[in-house]
């Protein structure tokens, strides 16, 4: 009977242990992927930012761009000529990774600004106190969306600089020749 327990209880740890490896192992692969997105998505907008990145008095949003209250999403989900049935649907369910944070070591030179801090400023002290304590102006970058085996790339930034100053748009880049070209680009603004 004990020899009957132990074998049963060796084979449930055994299991359990087996369960935890491959727990330990889905988390890992998850990190990795998310590490690879992360490294791919810097390169990129250091790629297509180069000239912008390299002031120091680049200010960036601490906090990503959010595609949700976006309301430039269904014009893009209306261009079916673009984009295929799946990518819609990536776009649409929001299937892409996302990351709630820039940080300094992403862009090392420039100045980064939390968005609680943004929000607090103009909440009720606005633009003065912004140029005064802060910079000309902040720049927003959303999470890059890569499509088709990363050869195509959906990217949102704009830049703030005032009540009537700013602009900002959706672009679609493509990777040709080891570049990234715009292809189109949707909601352009400009204040």
């Amino acid at each position: 009977m004990a020899n009957s327990f132990l074998l049963v209880y060796s084979f449930v740890s055994l299991f359990l242990c087996a369960q935890n490896d491959l727990k330990t192992n889905l988390r890992l692969a998850v990190s990795r992927d998310s590490i690879d997105y992360i490294q791919k998505s810097i390169a990129f907008i250091k790629e297509i930012k180069q000239q912008e990145l390299s002031g120091t008095s680049f200010i960036l949003a601490d906090k990503p761009f959010s595609f949700e209250y976006f309301d430039c999403i269904p014009d893009l989900l209306a261009d079916t000529a673009t984009y295929t049935k799946e990518e819609i649907a990536l776009i649409k369910d929001k299937k892409y990774p996302s990351l709630e944070k820039w940080t300094k070591e992403f862009f090392i030179s420039i100045k980064l600004i939390s968005s609680d801090t943004i929000n607090a400023i103009f909440k009720d002290r606005w633009w003065d106190y912004f140029y005064k304590h802060i910079g000309s102006g902040f720049n927003t970058f959303s999470t890059p969306i890569f499509l088709r085996n990363d050869t195509y790339c959906l990217f949102y930034s704009d830049y703030r600089c005032g009540e009537l100053c700013g602009g900002g748009q959706l672009t679609l880049y493509k990777k040709e020749k080891y570049k990234w070209i715009v292809v189109k680009s949707y909601c352009n603004w400009i204040s």
